[in-house]
C-alpha cells in the first residue's frame, strides 16, 4: 500500500536568501494574477470563441513569458509551474462546485509556497537542505525521512521559514480493524462525547485563552501610523499569537485522533455541513475547536491502521431518546441535561447524542420522521435544525466577552 507522508523542517535562511525568496514571492504572485487574468478573459468571450485555459496551456506559454519577464526568469522554472497546477485545480475545484472560484493575490495577505517537484533537482545532505538557486538552507532535522523523497517545499509563516518534504512510502496493507467502536458527538462546550461512557474530549478553547491578548495587539495595530515600521512589527505581534493558538489547536487534534486510531477499529461521526454551520451564531467556538480538521486526521489515521470513519446521519441526534427513540425538542433541556419526556430517561445531552449516532450506524434507517414526532414538538423545521446550536450558543453567552474585554 503506497501512502504519502510529509515531514516539515525549520529552516534558517540567510538575509541574502530571504531577500531572494521575498522577490520570488512577489513574481509568483503577479505570475498568479496574469494566468488568472488570461483565465476569466478566456471565459468572459463570447460562447463560440469562449476558451477554458487548463495548467498545459499555461506552461507551454510560460517559457516565452519568462524571456519577457527578467524578474520572473529568476524563479526556478518547475516552482512557476508547480503554481500554475495548483491554480489549474482550484478552478477545477470550483467548476465541480466544490468550492468558489479562486481570488486574485494580494501583497501582504497570505503566502505562497515554493515547491520543487523534480526531486533531482534538490537535495537533503545531513542538515542542510539544497534548493534550486538559493544553495544550502541550515535547517533542524529532528526526525529522519521515511520512504521516497518527492517533493520540498518552502513556505514562510510570519517571521519563520520551513521546508515540507512530501515523501512516498511503500508499506503493508494493515490487517482490517472492527473493533472496538465508538461514536463521537462533536460539539462547542464539550469538544467529544463518546459513546461508550468515557470522560469526554475536553475543548481547551485555545483562542478564547488568548483573545484578551489578541485584542490589545489588534488595537495597537490599528493606533499605529498605516505603513509605519511600528506598524509592521504590531502586525507580526498579532501574527504570532494567531500562530501559537493555531498550532495549539493543531497538537491537540493530533494527539486526540491519534488516541481514537489507535484504540478504536471505528469511530462514528455525525456528517455535518461545517460550512454552513459557521454562518450561524457558533461560528468562533466551531472553527476554535476544528471539527473538519481533526476529521480529516482522523481518517488518514484510521486508514494507516486498518480503521475506518463512518459518518451518519446527524438529523435530530440531539432531541433524540438513545433509550426509546422518541424525538422531542423538549427534551434537551439545556445544553448538558437531556430528559426524556416519553420514557423518562437522563443522561448528559451529548452522551445520548453519541450513543443515537451509534444506534444510526447499525440501523442506517432508524432515522426520525416528521410523522414520529410527538405532538406539538415541530413548530417549524428551522426551530428543530437549529436547537443545539442556541443550546450550546446560550451556554457561552456568561462567559467573558472577549470582542469587549
Amino acid at each position: 500500500m503506497l501512502i504519502h507522508k510529509s515531514f516539515r523542517y525549520r529552516v534558517y535562511p540567510t538575509p541574502a536568501q530571504v531577500e531572494r525568496i521575498v522577490a520570488w514571492e512577489h513574481s509568483l504572485r503577479s505570475l498568479w494574477n496574469i494566468a488568472q487574468e488570461q483565465r476569466l478573459l478566456g471565459m468572459a468571450r463570447s460562447k463560440d470563441e469562449r476558451r477554458y485555459y487548463t495548467a498545459f496551456d499555461q506552461i507551454n506559454q510560460l517559457k516565452e513569458l519568462r524571456a519577457e519577464l527578467p524578474w520572473l526568469a529568476d524563479v526556478p522554472s518547475d516552482v512557476c509551474g508547480q503554481l500554475l497546477v495548483e491554480l489549474d485545480m482550484a478552478w477545477e475545484r470550483c467548476f465541480k462546485k466544490l468550492a468558489r472560484a479562486p481570488r486574485w493575490k494580494h501583497k501582504g495577505k497570505g503566502f505562497l509556497s515554493l515547491c520543487e517537484t523534480h526531486s533531482n533537482k534538490w537535495r537533503l545532505d545531513g542538515d542542510v537542505i539544497r534548493f534550486p538557486k538559493l544553495g544550502n538552507l541550515r535547517a533542524v532535522i529532528h526526525r529522519p525521512l521515511e520512504g521516497t523523497p518527492k517533493a520540498c517545499t518552502l513556505k514562510r509563516d510570519g517571521d519563520q521559514w520551513f521546508a515540507t518534504i512530501s515523501c512516498v512510502l511503500d508499506v503493508p496493507e494493515p490487517a482490517p480493524r472492527t473493533e472496538p467502536i465508538v461514536a463521537i458527538d462533536r460539539g462547542v462546550v464539550v469538544f467529544g462525547a463518546r459513546s461508550d461512557g468515557k470522560p469526554p474530549i475536553e475543548n481547551p478553547e485555545y483562542l478564547l485563552a488568548s483573545m484578551k491578548r489578541l485584542v490589545h495587539a489588534d488595537r495597537t495595530v490599528s493606533r499605529r501610523k498605516k505603513g509605519s515600521q511600528n506598524q509592521k512589527k504590531a502586525r507580526l505581534h498579532v501574527m504570532r499569537i494567531h500562530r501559537l493558538v493555531r498550532r495549539q489547536r493543531e497538537y491537540h487534534l493530533h494527539v486526540q485522533s491519534a488516541r481514537l486510531a489507535k484504540s478504536h477499529g471505528v469511530v462514528v461521526l455525525e456528517k455535518l455541513n461545517v460550512a454552513g454551520m459557521m454562518r450561524g451564531n457558533c461560528a468562533r467556538g466551531i472553527a476554535d475547536a476544528g471539527w473538519s480538521a481533526f476529521s480529516r486526521m482522523l481518517e488518514y489515521k484510521q486508514a494507516w491502521s486498518g480503521g475506518s470513519v463512518e459518518f451518519v446521519n446527524a438529523a435530530y441526534s440531539s432531541q433524540t431518546c438513545s433509550e426509546c427513540g422518541c424525538v422531542d425538542r423538549k427534551s434537551r433541556r439545556s445544553q448538558s441535561e437531556f430528559v426524556c419526556t416519553a420514557c423518562g430517561h437522563a443522561e448528559n445531552a451529548d452522551v445520548n447524542a453519541a450513543k443515537v449516532l451509534l444506534k444510526r450506524r447499525v440501523n442506517p434507517s432508524a432515522l426520525p420522521v416528521e410523522g414520529s414526532l410527538l405532538e406539538g414538538t415541530l413548530r417549524s423545521r428551522k426551530s428543530l435544525r437549529v436547537s443545539r446550536r442556541s443550546a450550546e450558543s446560550s451556554a457561552l453567552q456568561g462567559r467573558v466577552d472577549y470582542g469587549k474585554s
